[in-house]
C-alpha cells in the first residue's frame, strides 16, 4: 500500500506541470492570452478598427456557427467579441436576448471547453 502512495506522489505533481503548460500552448495557440485579449494588439486608426471590430464579430459568428446556434441575432448586441464571449457573457444576458435554453446550455459549455483547450469551432455544424 505504501509503495502506491509513493509512487501517486511522484506522478501528481508531473501531472500539474503537463496540465499548466498544455493551457499555456492552447492559450497561444488560439490567439488569446489568458485575460482574454487577442496577442499583438496594437493601437489602430478608424478604418482598421472597423475591420479589426467585422474580424471579431466574425471570430464569434464561427464560434456559434460551430454549434449550430443563429449567429444573426446575437453577435451585435450580447456578444460582440471573443473576451466578451470567454469571460462576460452570463445566462441571463443570453436568456434576455431570447436564446432558447438548450442554445445557452450548448453555449455555456462550449465556451467552458474552449477556455481549458479541450474544443476548438471547425467550422461546420456538430449537430
Amino acid at each position: 500500500m505504501s509503495a502506491m502512495l509513493a509512487s501517486a506522489r511522484r506522478a501528481v505533481p508531473a501531472l500539474f506541470r503537463r496540465a499548466a503548460s498544455a493551457r499555456a500552448v492552447a492559450a497561444a495557440f488560439r490567439g488569446f492570452s489568458a485575460d482574454g485579449s487577442a496577442e499583438g494588439e496594437e493601437a489602430v486608426d478608424a478604418s482598421a478598427s472597423e475591420t479589426e471590430t467585422e474580424k471579431k464579430a466574425a471570430e464569434v459568428a464561427a464560434f456559434l456557427d460551430a454549434l449550430s446556434i443563429d449567429s444573426g441575432k446575437y453577435v451585435d448586441s450580447a456578444i460582440p467579441d471573443m473576451a466578451t464571449l470567454l469571460h462576460s457573457v452570463k445566462t441571463e444576458q443570453l436568456k434576455k436576448e431570447g436564446m432558447p435554453i438548450k442554445e445557452r446550455k450548448k453555449l455555456l459549455s462550449h465556451v467552458e471547453k474552449y477556455k481549458r483547450g479541450l474544443w476548438a469551432p471547425s467550422g461546420g455544424g456538430e449537430r
